[in-house]
């Protein structure tokens, strides 16, 4: 774990038997010692990380209990490591002549050997060891809480380890919020107040004491614990309060009352469940090895210029492969090529290679990257190490990071700005993406059958003109022959009405060849179905009966299915085989058609005078017959093709709603950024108004057509300029599709364009169509046009400038507001005040309490106002690893404001320390 403050589940008024009203009776040590180990195991159950023992004026169980603690023995039986020890806070619950109650507690690393010199300096007269209870606590003769304080700090050893919280709960004789009591409160030195249960339980004119809005009470604004007042064991840590600290000291507890927001709790704090828990550097030329353990909240890198503190961030970012080209250019920005160079001559030459962890919802993750090797490895839970792939890592820890004055060059490229509407919904916009995709091929696959139909189409039309032509060619024939017999005239006018209903009987059996193949295909369909049913990993649930019996239904379901299709499928056959019923009518027939044919050619034989018209006739009705034949062909073709043009409307439908979709949820973010940067920053989309890929494409198309650019720009600006962008773009491209399939065709050719078409010359739509196909048109429609954003900054109230227009501080400004405002991924910044303008430096602070709840703040900075008001978590403090010599560096000192090397390391590198803290403490009394 790193040395930063943690969150601890704690109970701070906590009574033992030798409170008159506990139960239970610990006379021999034996007793008392086993009752320590009971103590602790019931502190684990409740998931208490610390308590404050404070019995009425009486030390007697805290030696047995510390030790119990010390000795605890883990699930495995070996001792709990020191860091996972329950935190043992000595106490006492005072009665003082105020009068009211009050808890004194001290650091939990207090000697036991001083409990009773303390018992001494307040007049405490104990009870014998040898008691089971403690002495009816006597009322202290202190009149204020000054008083207490000047007789403890009259003594070296005390003053700074202890903290004394008053009773506050409403109503009952031993709280201080009695009425006459307003001047106690108002002039004691006390920075919280404990509870006896819940703050559910606070009243509304208490709130508004304890908040530092009650003026009888000067304004005075303390902290509020909840405790349990266990005196049983079954009510530990019944009312909890959760406490942030670095070292489990009296100051600690005093700092997280001062700074309440940031470091009390009276539900499960919220604590980012995405963050980066360590970096690992094997070697650097510059800062040797590095072990950082990072805070889950607020970590803050500081340091005197070239101390290191950059390269342990640019390290971190290339770590975790934080180096995407600009999407509007392809280009690596200044950021990735000069962190390249950092790696290229700091890490390669000693081929050293960098190691990030981080928690996914409480899974550990490891990433690896070799500097000289580039190879790149990923660990997840208790999987080995895998190779991986650079996009792999960014997809599973996306972090937002901004390297010196990059907030406030954001505006500078429109790709950098947009991220703020894109990152908080990335997964969704990469779901669209897919799906867009998914669609896009399913289109261009459907499309190929709308063409083949059209083909089919226009090939059937055509052939049944000419059959029809033929037909009529025929008959006219037959009417001018001469001197045939009327036998022999009928002969040669049935021919046609043979050949068409023999094409008919071959049409029909090979529809029922066609049924029997695709029963096969179906029943082999149905046999893979049924044999991919998995069963599934259920063993623990207590379901699995019902999931083992839906596997079956479903596993029936199919096979009787698959045995219906089966037997259909037999039935056809049998029915088809040579021998059957319909063979043997198809084969009659055959053997009729047979003799007619020589029926014909007799006929034909015998119109010897008629020879060469005979001649032509008959190979019109064989052209004839054979143009049939054909088309019943083509016509069953078209048949199987369904309707494959409804269902390109209906994939268009689906694909024009998609893009409606993206646009909705990037509109949904504007206003979003907009509420984030508290209305800094308005932001709005304009859905389908960019068209500059369009343009590109268009341009390309018509190249060589002599239709000037200019043309098509006016063209596509036509259709951004409507209200809906998207619906203009798809009626031109169905108009110009329409154009392209009539041909030239004045019957088929829509009448004067009546979309944005109308941009256009006749003259030079005729040379747009020329170049144009259906299959440009289907690629130009899914090209799609891209959203547009809109940013403004707001000067006063009312009234709005372009972002660009505005000065970097307030760029900076608005975009750190935003950052901050918004739950994510770990947030990363370098120097962030570099971007800031000095006066907002307190309104960011206040942002930082807030947002250090919901993401993982990784700051550097030269800015104490920052780290010390800001509350970080962590401070790692860089240095120079020899004195004078600015070539290398080190990691010096990790730990939080609370500890006194960390505080004295911030007042004398940082900027404005000293400042800073006389800051914190006229706000907080630091």
């Amino acid at each position: 774990m790193d040395s930063g403050a943690h969150y601890v589940k704690a109970d701070l008024q906590v009574h033992t038997p030798r409170d008159p009203n506990w139960n239970l009776e610990c006379l021999t040590d034996d007793d008392r010692e086993q009752f320590g180990r009971d103590f602790i195991e019931a502190c684990r159950a409740a998931a208490l990380g610390a308590v404050a023992l404070t019995d009425h004026h009486d030390f007697g169980f805290v030696p047995w209990i510390r030790a119990a603690a010390r000795t605890e023995l883990g699930a495995e039986g070996h001792p709990v490591a020191s860091e996972t020890r329950l935190v043992v806070f000595p106490g006492l619950e005072l009665t003082l002549a105020i009068p009211c109650q009050a808890l004194l507690i001290f650091s939990s690393d207090f000697p036991d050997d001083r409990l009773s010199a303390v018992l001494d300096k307040l007049g405490i007269d104990p009870a014998d060891e040898s008691q089971a209870k403690a002495n009816q606590p006597i009322q202290l003769g202190f009149d204020t809480f000054q008083e207490l304080y000047s007789r403890l700090d009259e003594t070296e050893w005390l003053r700074g380890q202890y903290v004394v919280l008053p009773n506050v709960t409403d109503g009952g004789h031993q709280t201080l919020m009695r009425k006459h009591m307003q001047s106690k409160y108002r002039e004691m030195p006390c920075v919280g107040g404990y509870l006896d249960g819940p703050v559910a339980k606070i009243g509304r004119g208490n709130r508004q004491a304890f908040d530092g809005l009650d003026p009888s009470r000067g304004y005075k604004r303390i902290a509020v614990v909840q405790t349990s007042d266990a005196r049983a064991v079954d009510e530990l840590g019944s009312n909890p309060t959760w406490i942030k600290w670095a070292e489990p000291t009296a100051e600690a507890l005093r700092q997280a009352c001062l700074a309440q927001e940031s470091r009390i709790a009276h539900t499960t704090p919220a604590v980012p469940s995405v963050s980066v828990t360590r970096l690992r550097v094997s070697n650097s030329q510059f800062l040797g090895p590095v072990d950082l353990e990072l805070n889950p909240q607020y970590n803050a890198l500081i340091g005197g210029r070239g101390t290191g503190k950059s390269t342990c961030l640019e390290y971190l970012r290339w770590g975790l492969c934080d180096e995407q080209r600009r999407p509007d250019s392809g280009d690596d920005g200044p950021d990735v090529n000069r962190r390249r160079r950092l790696i290229e001559q700091t890490l390669e030459p000693v081929k050293g290679h960098v190691e990030v962890h981080f928690l996914l919802n409480g899974i550990a993750h490891v990433v690896r990257r070799h500097a000289d090797s580039g190879e790149l490895l990923l660990k997840i839970g208790a999987n080995e190490l895998q190779p991986a792939r650079e996009d792999e890592v960014r997809s599973l820890l996306p972090i937002e990071a901004y390297s010196q004055r990059q907030l406030s060059n954001v505006s500078v490229h429109l790709d950098e700005l947009q991220r703020f509407v894109t990152t908080p919904v990335r997964d969704r916009l990469e779901d669209l993406a897919a799906r867009d995709q998914e669609l896009a091929r399913a289109i261009r696959e459907n499309f190929v059958h709308v063409q083949r139909r059209r083909a089919v189409a226009k090939a059937v039309h055509r052939d049944a003109l000419t059959v029809d032509s033929l037909a009529l060619q025929v008959v006219n024939m037959r009417e001018g022959f001469t001197g045939l017999s009327d036998d022999d005239r009928a002969i040669l006018g049935a021919k046609a009405s043979y050949d068409e209903v023999d094409g008919a009987a071959s049409s029909w059996m090979r529809r029922a060849d066609q049924a029997r193949e695709e029963l096969d295909r179906c029943k082999a369909t149905l046999d893979r179905l049924t044999s991919d049913l998995r069963a599934g990993s259920a063993s623990d649930l207590p379901e699995k009966p019902v999931l083992a019996d839906l596997r079956q239904g479903i596993s029936d379901l199919l096979s009787a299915a698959e045995n219906s299709v089966g037997e259909a499928a037999a039935r056809l056959a049998a029915g088809m085989d040579e021998g059957s019923a319909v063979a043997n009518l198809h084969e009659t027939w055959r053997h009729g058609y047979a003799a007619f044919g020589e029926r014909y050619e007799a006929a034909m034989a015998r119109s010897s005078a008629h020879a060469s018209k005979l001649g032509e006739l008959n190979v019109m009705e064989e052209r004839r017959r054979e143009l049939q034949q054909s088309l019943d062909v083509q016509r069953e073709d078209l048949e199987s093709f369904g309707d494959p043009e409804a269902r390109h409307a209906e994939l268009r439908s689906q694909w024009y709603a998609l893009q409606r979709e993206r646009t909705e949820m990037l509109a949904q973010q504007c206003a979003q950024l907009t509420a984030l940067s508290d209305g800094l920053i308005r932001a709005t989309v304009r859905g389908g108004a960019g068209t500059a890929g369009l343009q590109a494409r268009f341009k390309d198309v018509v190249r060589g057509s002599s239709v000037r650019g200019a043309k098509i720009e006016a063209f596509l600006d036509s259709v951004a300029a409507g209200p809906d962008p998207l619906l203009a773009w798809h009626a031109a491209l169905d108009e110009l599709e329409k154009l392209v399939l009539a041909e030239g065709d004045p019957a088929a050719t829509p009448d004067a364009p009546v979309t944005a078409l109308t941009a256009f010359a006749t003259g030079d739509l005729d040379k747009i169509v020329a170049r144009v196909t259906p299959e440009v048109i289907l690629d130009l429609s899914l090209l799609g046009l891209d959203d547009h954003p809109v940013f403004e900054y707001r000067t006063k109230e009312g009234e709005h400038i372009d972002f660009a227009d505005a000065s970097a501080g307030q760029q900076a400004t608005a975009l750190l507001r935003v950052l901050l405002n918004q739950s994510g991924p770990p947030l990363v910044i370098d120097q962030p005040e570099d971007d800031l303008d000095s006066q907002v430096i307190l309104d960011i602070v206040n942002l930082i309490w807030k947002a250090k709840g919901t993401r993982q703040l990784i700051f550097s900075s030269h800015n104490a106002n920052l780290v010390v008001n800001g509350d970080a978590e962590l401070v790692a403090c860089c240095d120079y690893r020899d004195a004078g010599d600015h070539s290398a560096g080190k990691i010096k000192l990790e730990g939080a404001i609370d500890i006194p090397a960390v505080r004295d390391e911030i007042t004398v590198v940082m900027e404005g320390g000293e400042k800073a803290f006389r800051l914190r403490k006229e706000k907080y009394g630091f």
